[in-house]
Formats: structure tokens, C-alpha cells, sequence
């Protein structure tokens, strides 16, 4: 009995190896042309070696699970795990010399070229590139990567701003580029619009250490973003894997004070991922009166109820406090007094903002060349600074939706039409009033407090755009693409501040203002 035992067993066991061995086949191509790979070097890792036939196709023996490696000179060294050796391969290689050449576009009407071949200047950031510095601020890796944008903040983690091309500072009380509040550009966040309908980027509430691809758009985007005349800039947070759940806890300690402490769970299944991060942040600052802390949380979700259908959501809280040292002046650089502005310190200058984001995007591919992607998506939050002009308080909600059309026409050989239409409609209301601030006469050593109010301002706005881009493909590399976008504006301003001398029924000021700005045409063409 116990010989046919072993006899069964052996059996069992050699039939197994048998299932699992076999040929292992597949097919090596360029990824921007999609023309076979000829002599492309492959190996099964610790195993057989071969190349690839004249059709960019290869065989090599196979004894079960495990990785193959694919190397071609001038490109990328491409590694496949194998899990069954009868499945068919197929293998995409990308340039070695061209970093940038093969990634996805988020929005533009060629997603299939490289980006070197693109009528537009666009420049893309992997995870890789974020993290050569600490990865939680963005303006290192930005400055470092991308020609012709800077992007700065006025404290450890807050007032953030890009400024593409010489564009994007609003305009304060000493003229340009006083105000960090980003104007002329627009910025979004998994698709979702982080500009709000007044037109204004205020991006203290994101934790840009769960973003894991950047991409910008230098120069006028309108016939893709509508009111965007110096470009535009997408972030993509990190998903979960599919297929795999997990939980970490990940620790940065560093100079200045700097702690970070983040938890992430991740649970992904073959149709859905979903993340969640939680995190506690906080600096001393470089400066005195500089530190700063904030608590996060964010969800990203995507899911596959069927093969056509994409959801996906985003959800995000914080909740950020940052002191605000002011500017230094040549003396104060030049004998190295980092002190700051007094004025700033002695009206305890910050920026605290509690607020949310929330989107829900829904995919749906119609045919193989016919798709549409709609966002719904909403803010609000609640924000008071202090800066040496004053206090102001500000309470905006933002919400609205952006409608996608992607279609793509094969008109022959090498010959493609590819286009975008879609539309971006955004209404704010924002209640903004406005303190002076005064010595504390029980503590006239301290801080400053809160004084008179010196404005009460309730705002609605609202913009809409319509836009399109389409982009002829021709052999040998040639495109031409055309574009426009046609935009709306409207501005309401309430002056809820009430002056006995306006309340006349002449000769005093309105306390409603009310304008709009039609047909705002913006055209592109490039090839």
C-alpha cells in the first residue's frame, strides 16, 4: 500500500511539473510606431535565451513561473513576470535616451506620440524624478525638472504657485507678483479642478507626497482647459495595486524639525483599488516664526464594475496651520538676520486652512475609438490669515462638472484623426471679510489682535467653457493639430460692509457689482 502511495504521488508530482512547463511565445515591438523588434535579446531569468525573429516574435523553453528580461540596444531593459507558460506575451519597449518619450498624457488630442513629437511643450514627472528630493513639497522637483516653470511657497507648506513662462503670480498691492494665490494657469488633481471658478490656484490643503506623476502644459491651454492662458499642470496621486492588499506605516524625520508620519492602507482586487493615507505633518520652519503642522486624510478609489466602465473617486481632507516670518530685506540677507518682517511676527502672520475635495470621474468607452470621461466634483473650507496688512477670514465652496468627448478615426495607412470636445462649468460662492489689527492692551508685548472690520465681501462666481482639439496623424512623424475654446465669466461682488455716506439716493458708491466676460475665445494650432 505504501509503494502505490509513492507511486500516486510521484505521478501527481509529474504531471504538475508537466502543466507547468511548456513553450513560452510572444512578440517584442517599438512602442511609439509599433514596428517589430528584430535580434531583441530574451531570457528567461536563471533560465533559457533567445531573440526575437524577423517579425519581432520569439519561443523559448519554459519550466514554470517566473520572469523573463527583454534588453534591445537603445532601449529600456523590460522585465515580465510568467506566471503560465502557455501564455502569449506582448512586450512594448520605450526609447532609452528619451526619459520623457513614452508616458501617458493626460490631456492632449495625441495621446499616442511621444511627447517629442507633440505640437505643445509639455513636460512629465515620474515618481522617481519627486522623490530625488523629500518628495513632499513639489517646487524641489519641479524647479529641478521642468524648463520655464518655477514654483515657489511663501512658508514651509503653504502658498504654493507656479509661475509658467513668466505667468502665474496675482497681482497685489505692490503690483504683480505680490499674491500667492496662482492666476493665468490651472491646476487639477486626479482630473479634479483644483482652480476655482474666480480663477484663483490655492493648493494648501494637498499633500503633494501622495502625488506620484505631474504633468505641465506651458503656454495657452484654452482649447484643452479653457480660462488657461500660461498652461496647465496635472497631478496624479499614487493608486493601490490590484490584486494586492496591504497596510504600512511609513516614518521621515529630518532637519528643521521635520516629522512626517503617514499610515496607508491598500486594498486592491482584480476590478477595484482603493487607498486610504492618513498623516501627521510638521516643521519648525527655516526661519523664526515659521513652523508648521498639518493632518491629512485621502481616499482614492478606482473600480471596474464591467470592461467598458471606469469609476473613480477622490476624496480629501486637511487640515494645515503655517506661520508666516515675512520677507527678508538686502540688509537683513546680506548680514545674515533671518528674522523676518516684525510686522509679519508681531500680527502673528499665518495661514490655517480646514477644508475637503471630493470628485467622482465615470468612464465609459462606447466603441474602441469612441469614449467619455465626466467628473462631478466640489470643494469648501474654512481659511483665516494674517499677514502685516491685516486679518481676513474666507469661507469659499466651489463646485461644478468637466465633460470629456475622446474619439480617434483610422483614415488609412499610418493616417489618423484623434480628437477632444468637452465642456468645464464651475460656480463659487465665498463670503471674505477683512480686520485691521491692533496691539492687545492687557499683553502689549505679544501679538496683535483682531481690530475693526474693514471689509465684508460676498462673492459669486462662475465660468463655463466649451472647447475642442483635434490632431491629424500623418506618416513619418507629422501632425497638425488645431484647437479652440470659447469661455464665460461672471462676477457678482455684495459690499455687505455698511457706510452711512453710500446710503443716499445719489452720489454714493453701489454696493452690488455685477460683470460679465463672453465669448472669450482662445486658439490653438501647431504641427
Amino acid at each position: 500500500m505504501k509503494k502505490i502511495y509513492i507511486f500516486f504521488l510521484g505521478l501527481l508530482i509529474s504531471l504538475s511539473t508537466m502543466a507547468q512547463s511548456g513553450q513560452l511565445s510572444g512578440k517584442v515591438f517599438d512602442g511609439v510606431d509599433k514596428r517589430p523588434l528584430v535580434n531583441a535579446h530574451v531570457q528567461f531569468i536563471g533560465g533559457a535565451v533567445t531573440t526575437t525573429d524577423s517579425n519581432g516574435e520569439f519561443a523559448l523553453p519554459c519550466t514554470g513561473a517566473g520572469s523573463i528580461s527583454v534588453s534591445f540596444v537603445g532601449y529600456r531593459t523590460v522585465r515580465n513576470k510568467v506566471e503560465n507558460c502557455n501564455e502569449e506575451l506582448v512586450i512594448s519597449m520605450s526609447m532609452a535616451n528619451q526619459v520623457l518619450d513614452e508616458v501617458e498624457i493626460t490631456a492632449i488630442s495625441n495621446v499616442n506620440r511621444s511627447i517629442l513629437y507633440q505640437p505643445a511643450s509639455i513636460s512629465k514627472m515620474s515618481e522617481a524624478e519627486i522623490k530625488r528630493g523629500n518628495g513632499l513639497y513639489l517646487d524641489d522637483a519641479i524647479n529641478a525638472n521642468v524648463p520655464g516653470v518655477y514654483m515657489s511657497r511663501r512658508a514651509v507648506s503653504s502658498g504654493q504657485q507656479f509661475n509658467i513662462r513668466g505667468y502665474g503670480n496675482g497681482v497685489g498691492f505692490r503690483g504683480a507678483s505680490n499674491n500667492f494665490d496662482g492666476q493665468g494657469y490651472k491646476v487639477y488633481l486626479n482630473g479634479i479642478p483644483i482652480t476655482d471658478a474666480e480663477g484663483t490656484t490655492i493648493m494648501d490643503d494637498i499633500d503633494f507626497g501622495s502625488v506620484a506623476n505631474v504633468e505641465v502644459i506651458k503656454g495657452p491651454a484654452g482649447s484643452l482647459y479653457g480660462l488657461a492662458i500660461a498652461g496647465a499642470v496635472n497631478l496624479q496621486t499614487k493608486k493601490a495595486d490590484r490584486g494586492n492588499t496591504s497596510i504600512g506605516q511609513q516614518v521621515m524625520v529630518g532637519s528643521y524639525g521635520l516629522q512626517r508620519y503617514t499610515t496607508q492602507l491598500q486594498i486592491g482586487t482584480e476590478r477595484s483599488s482603493v487607498m486610504i493615507n492618513y498623516g501627521n505633518q510638521k516643521s519648525d520652519g527655516y526661519m523664526p516664526h515659521e513652523a508648521s503642522k498639518k493632518n491629512f486624510v485621502n481616499v482614492i478609489g478606482e473600480f471596474n464594475p464591467k470592461s467598458k466602465q471606469t469609476i473613480s473617486a477622490y476624496f480629501g481632507y486637511s487640515n494645515s496651520y503655517d506661520q508666516r516670518a515675512g520677507e527678508l530685506t538686502i540688509a537683513q540677507y546680506e548680514s545674515g538676520d533671518y528674522s523676518g518682517n516684525p510686522n509679519y511676527i508681531k500680527n502673528n502672520a499665518h495661514s490655517e486652512i480646514v477644508g475637503f475635495r471630493t470628485g467622482v470621474s465615470h468612464t465609459y468607452n462606447f466603441t474602441d475609438h469612441i469614449s467619455n470621461t465626466t467628473t462631478f466634483f466640489g470643494s469648501g473650507s474654512t481659511n483665516n490669515a494674517s499677514s502685516a496688512g491685516g486679518w481676513t477670514d474666507k469661507s469659499p465652496v466651489n463646485y461644478g462638472l468637466r465633460s470629456t468627448m475622446d474619439m480617434e478615426f483610422s483614415l488609412g495607412t499610418d493616417i489618423s484623426l484623434r480628437g477632444i470636445a468637452g465642456i468645464e462649468t464651475q460656480r463659487q460662492y465665498s463670503q471674505i471679510i477683512g480686520y485691521g489689527m491692533v496691539a492687545d492692551s492687557t499683553n502689549l508685548s505679544g501679538y496683535n489682535i483682531i481690530g475693526a472690520m474693514k471689509s465684508n465681501q460676498a462673492t459669486i462666481n462662475g465660468t463655463t467653457s466649451l472647447f475642442t482639439e483635434w490632431t491629424l496623424s500623418l506618416p513619418s512623424d507629422i501632425s497638425i493639430t488645431g484647437g479652440i475654446g470659447v469661455s464665460n465669466m461672471n462676477i457678482e461682488l455684495d459690499n455687505r460692509l455698511y457706510a452711512a455716506a453710500n446710503n443716499k439716493p445719489s452720489g454714493g458708491k453701489p454696493t452690488n457689482y455685477n460683470i460679465s466676460y463672453d465669448n472669450m475665445v482662445s486658439p490653438h494650432f501647431g504641427h
